[in-house]
């Protein structure tokens, strides 16, 4: 009975997840389109399909959906920095791809929130805004550490770690203002790309997995440039 119980909770609370997530992409679309002051509850329980008393059973007002963006997109990607961060198992590269990955993944899936919950900080209660404002600040923290450890293991070339995490943010959270994916496989491709201009960023070149020397960079640079002259 109590394994029942357990298992009926736990996919209720999916259901909410699921149901949640679906009010928070709908309210920022409208907010992106309509404006936050336009747009109203019985706006966003049109656009989720629901009736509004059955909305009030998730959310209680707007100000709460903009305290839940806090909570999904601020403060959940510092806590899966943080332990990425900490894991002994992974190398500084593994988790330069990792947090690109999912921080542009996020980005490119969800652009609205980031957009919404950018644009609205000044509008954001007063403990939800000193939230978030820790939750970056986690953030760069996190990414700052991770360099230091690929600069110190000599993965990463020896730069300013907090000036390239601000980079390093910036390439990524910008795909929330351009990128308008129309499906998973285009969501990859922008993944893709990004995590590797971030490793090309700060990875120390190498060739044929060896560190590369100045004589090998010329040589590579040579031979990128024998290849690009028939196209010129």
């Amino acid at each position: 009975m109590a394994t029942a119980e357990r298992t009926g909770r736990a996919s209720g609370q999916r259901r909410r997840d699921l149901v949640i997530g679906d009010v928070l992409d709908a309210a920022t679309d409208l907010f992106a389109a309509k404006g936050y002051d336009a747009t109203s509850l019985q706006d966003i329980a049109d656009a989720v399909g629901v009736s509004r008393p059955a909305l009030y059973h998730y959310i209680g007002s707007k100000e709460d959906l903009l305290v839940m963006l806090v909570e999904r997109v601020s403060q959940a990607l510092a806590d899966v920095f943080a332990e990425l961060s900490a894991r002994a198992d992974l190398e500084p590269t593994e988790k330069l791809t990792i947090l690109t990955e999912q921080l542009v993944r996020q980005r490119a899936e969800h652009p609205s929130q980031f957009r919404i919950l950018d644009r609205s900080e000044m509008m954001l209660p007063k403990e939800a805004g000193e939230d978030h404002a820790a939750a970056r600040r986690r953030v760069l923290r996190e990414v700052v550490a991770i360099i230091e450890e690929g600069i110190k293991a000599g993965q990463f070339t020896p730069v300013d770690p907090r000036t390239a995490a601000l980079s390093l943010l910036g390439m990524c959270n910008w795909v929330a203002w351009w990128a308008k994916p129309a499906n998973g496989v285009e969501v990859q491709a922008i993944v893709d790309t990004i995590s590797a201009l971030a490793r090309q960023m700060l990875c120390v070149p190498q060739v044929d997995g060896a560190v590369a020397g100045p004589a090998d960079l010329l040589a590579e640079i040579r031979s990128r440039l024998d290849r690009l002259e028939p196209l010129i």
